[in-house]
C-alpha cells in the first residue's frame, strides 16, 4: 500500500516538515496568506464573515481543486461546497448572497 503524501492546500506542493503538514500549508504559502489576509479587498464582507473566512483558511478547510475553484467545508463540517470568487453553492451563495467561503477565496487568490 502506498503512503499518502501531504500536500499544501494552496499550491499543492509536497509538504515535508511536521509543522507544514499540521498547518496544511507550506511556509511560504502561509506567509503569503497572512499578508493577503491584511491586503485583500474584503470591503463587501461583514466582519463576522471575514473572521469565519480566516478560520476556514487556518483550519485548512478550503482546498484548491483547480484554477480559482476551491472546495470549502461548512461550519459544522458536514457539507462541502464549490467556491470561486464570484460564486459558491452554499445556501447563502445559491441565494446570490456573499458568504464567508467567498471571502476566504478572496484572501487565497490575493496571496
Amino acid at each position: 500500500m502506498a503512503a499518502l503524501t501531504a500536500r499544501c492546500t494552496r499550491c499543492n506542493r509536497v509538504l515535508r516538515s511536521k509543522t507544514s503538514i499540521s498547518n496544511g500549508y507550506g511556509r511560504s504559502c502561509k506567509a503569503k496568506i497572512a499578508a493577503a489576509s491584511k491586503t485583500a479587498d474584503l470591503a463587501d464582507f461583514k466582519p463576522a464573515q471575514i473572521e469565519s473566512a480566516r478560520e476556514l483558511i487556518e483550519d485548512a478547510a478550503i482546498v484548491l481543486i483547480r484554477r480559482n475553484v476551491f472546495r470549502s467545508v461548512s461550519t459544522d463540517g458536514t457539507e462541502q461546497y464549490l467556491t470561486a470568487r464570484q460564486s459558491c453553492n452554499c445556501p447563502a451563495g445559491l441565494k446570490s448572497k456573499r458568504c464567508y467561503h467567498r471571502a476566504a477565496v478572496e484572501i487565497l487568490t490575493a496571496a
